[in-house]
């Protein structure tokens, strides 16, 4: 066993580790490193001990019972005494305590041993534990099994955040498919539905052509909200990789895929103004604000955009947004927006998703969706691949 005198202080390791991007798996194993280093111990061990069993998760063994995915009685185990006590336990020889006789002795030959519990979600996951053949010659402190007791809380917190991605990434694959076959049931009769419609509208005129013309828009509305669901189950997340885009041309083609009634746009973009987005989920962002600048703006309504390699604007100069949902926005409360439309929902999971600023300042005079920060920081996929 080394100097116990000469070691690093393992606080400032598990720091160090905590701002690492490595993965669940070599966070763990590192940690267990640390703890095996700090201890000057031989052997770490991660272990599940649910239904009176010790299964092995993560070690440095490589032989033996106690190597990964090895299971063994948890009776005939040092953890056995954790998991009773939900406490830490710790000793440098076994002979020497009250343990000397203890079956976990002769069956598991460890002499040397410091273990804690190891929680999840508030229910006891399993037991992290170092331990050596050979006695210690320094005794067990206190301060090194609650280190042992911290660092088996760290790893619970690593494995319960594991778990709730995992659960997240099944939830929306879920909610992916759903979504699909929602809309594919729904896509389906609504088409036959505006078909109909159309043949219907060549045949008559008059008042009954203008009711049809209503019974279009109607449908039309549908169909669009069946794409706004589809797009809140995949707008929340980060975009991943994006590419510059010509502010300018997004704008044109959002304003030109909208029914904008009697509505006019005015464009003041700096030239050669470029978004570092998705390109899509960006011309969505913009065809949802212009709807909702016509939809609620009124007759006439003027809807104009401004933007820079700072940010970009959309405004309106129509009667305002209600004072709960301009609050609702900023908030980033999309229960209380989606009472005002899915398309502004569309709008937050659009700019959250790129992680850029929200600001609505809304008036009698009208309404300004401002965006910000559009250009901060650069995505990870051009940091690995910048000269």
């Amino acid at each position: 066993m080394a100097d116990l005198t000469d070691r690093p202080d393992p606080f400032k390791s598990l720091l160090r580790l905590s701002a690492t991007d490595l993965n669940t798996d070599q966070r763990i194993r590192q940690a267990i490193d640390v703890g095996r280093e700090y201890l000057s111990v031989d052997n770490g061990v991660l272990a599940y001990t649910g239904g009176g069993r010790y299964e092995v998760v993560k070690t440095n063994i490589q032989s033996g019972p106690y190597t990964e995915g090895g299971v063994v009685d948890l009776d005939g185990t040092w953890c056995r005494h954790v998991v009773r006590h939900d406490e830490a336990l710790g000793f440098a020889d076994a002979k020497a305590t009250e343990y000397g006789d203890d079956a976990a002795l002769e069956s598991t030959g460890l002499h040397c041993y410091v273990g804690a519990p190891i929680d999840i979600d508030g229910e006891t996951f399993g037991t992290l534990c170092f331990s050596d053949d050979e006695p210690r010659a320094d005794p067990i402190t206190d301060h090194e099994r609650d280190f042992v007791s911290v660092l088996a809380e760290w790893i619970g917190a690593e494995l319960e955040r594991e778990k709730h991605y995992a659960k997240l990434r099944e939830q929306n694959e879920r909610l992916d498919e759903f979504a699909g076959i929602v809309a594919h049931d729904l896509r389906n009769p609504l088409s036959g539905a505006i078909g109909f419609v159309e043949l219907a509208q060549e045949q008559v005129s008059g008042q009954v052509a203008d009711f049809l013309e209503r019974v279009r828009g109607s449908l039309d509305r549908m169909e669009s909200m069946i794409a706004e669901c589809l797009m809140l189950a995949k707008e929340g997340a980060d975009v991943g990789e994006r590419a510059r885009v010509d502010l300018e041309s997004v704008v044109r083609d959002a304003w030109d895929s909208v029914r904008t009634r009697d509505a006019t746009l005015s464009v003041d973009i700096v030239p050669g103004t470029t978004v570092l987005a998705d390109e899509m989920r960006l011309q969505r962002l913009f065809e949802n604000l212009f709807r909702n600048c016509v939809e609620h703006g009124g007759r006439g309504v003027t809807v104009t955009v401004t933007g820079d390699a700072d940010g970009f604007a959309v405004a309106d100069d129509g009667p305002g947004l209600p004072a709960d949902v301009e609050r609702a926005l900023i908030a980033a409360d999309a229960e209380n927006v989606k009472s005002f439309g899915l398309g502004l929902v569309v709008v937050q999971r659009v700019i959250s998703g790129h992680g850029w600023d929200l600001t609505v300042d809304s008036s009698a005079e009208g309404t300004r969706f401002a965006v910000g920060d559009i250009n901060a920081a650069q995505p990870v996929h051009e940091a690995l691949t910048a000269d």
